[in-house]
């Protein structure tokens, strides 16, 4: 038996330990022996090749700091790399076979669905913000970009999906959102006082002074110019009094935000134009200050946007409650509006989503001409 055979079945024992860098000799036979041993030392060359290119994937797969999930195209999860491990406390077995969303807290939207649906689009990766759960428990907001990983045929065979995780990013931002929030509402208290407290106390005594006068007049013309001076000093003061309301109302300083949404949903505020229903769990705990203000800014927010815009006749206002989320649902009965428009850029609801944000929370909003709009608010009330 031709030696050669047991030098190339040796060999082959080599490649399958993973030693690729065995080669044997070209004999000066160049027979058919020798055609096999060159395709054997080809194999060597190509296994080698692969492992290289493996180890380098592998490599910089577990170094990247960002979060990164092999998901199958029905967003089960295949592999995660170390980040995943470090930061979310999972390891592979746990996770393996499991859909991304899975990783989502209960009751969030299906952003895989979301990410396909950009994805056949083919307009580059999606890019979403969601929020996943630890293996302990604890919520962390991320930043997810995903795109097709491809085959040597440019088939798609899988979905690269990474995750960067923005909490530091966002207490910045929010830090940065609370302090100009809070400037906002500090500055409105102060000119509701001062407007209260200095104009409305002289405008309230020049209407004495006025209605004093008009007693000790005989002349009926004179008397009539200080009657109707004396009702717009009233119309005056009573548009003020309003204006105070808008900017600071007592009631939410005094009584919270309930009593606070129900003073501003009385509908002869608003000419009888406009329905309101109100409806809260059994329960609902009284906020944090600067939560309840910045509830009660969305809510006057969606009122004025209804009523200036969507020409509604009806506002439901629902406070829902579990202890550890807070929702508030918000809906009219308006002509709605198109999302992917102007009024989904407006600065009124930019302001509306940083105060929600400030609060670790999110919104929704869904709306459809024809079809009214809505708004739901949820907050983590154990991040408070």
């Amino acid at each position: 038996m031709d030696e050669r055979f047991n030098k190339i079945n040796r060999l082959l024992s080599n490649y399958s330990l993973g030693k690729f860098d065995k080669r044997l000799p070209i004999s000066s036979r160049m027979d058919e022996v020798d055609a096999f041993i060159a395709g054997v030392n080809m194999l060597g060359e190509e296994l080698k090749s692969i492992t290289i290119s493996r180890n380098y994937f592998t490599n910089i797969f577990n170094t990247v700091s960002d979060m990164v999930f092999i998901l199958d195209k029905k967003g089960i999860v295949e592999n995660i790399n170390k980040a995943v491990s470090e930061q979310l406390e999972y390891q592979l077995k746990n996770v393996r076979g499991r859909a991304f969303d899975e990783l989502q807290p209960a009751g969030k939207r299906e952003v895989f669905k979301e990410i396909l649906r950009d994805l056949k689009k083919d307009s580059g990766p999606a890019v979403k913000e969601t929020v996943v759960l630890s293996a302990s428990g604890k919520r962390m907001q991320v930043h997810v970009t995903a795109a097709y990983l491809l085959d040597e045929g440019g088939n798609k065979k899988a979905v690269l999906l990474t995750a960067k995780d923005m909490t530091l990013q966002l207490k910045t931002e929010n830090l940065i959102i609370r302090a100009i929030i809070d400037t906002q509402e500090k500055e409105r208290r102060r000119l509701a006082v001062d407007l209260h407290d200095s104009l409305g106390q002289q405008l309230s005594a020049i209407k004495f002074f006025i209605s004093a006068l008009g007693e000790t007049l005989g002349n009926r013309e004179e008397k009539e110019i200080l009657d109707k001076s004396n009702d717009a000093l009233s119309g005056i003061l009573t548009d003020m009094r309003n204006i105070c309301f808008n900017l600071m109302p007592v009631t939410l300083e005094e009584f919270g935000l309930l009593a606070a949404v129900r003073e501003l949903c009385n509908k002869t505020r608003y000419g009888n134009k406009m329905e309101f229903e109100i409806s809260h769990t059994e329960g609902f705990p009284k906020l944090l200050k600067n939560l309840e203000i910045d509830i009660y800014r969305v809510i006057q927010e969606f009122i004025n946007n209804s009523m200036k815009h969507s020409n509604a006749s009806k506002i439901a206002v629902m406070f829902k409650y579990d202890k550890k989320n807070m929702e508030i649902i918000l809906s009219d009965n308006g002509q709605g509006f198109d999302q992917s428009g102007p009024a989904r850029r407006g600065m009124g609801l930019q302001n509306v989503q940083s105060r929600v944000k400030s609060h670790k929370g999110e919104i929704r909003i869904r709306s459809e001409k024809g079809k009214g709009t809505n708004y739901t608010l949820t907050i983590p009330l154990e991040e408070e």
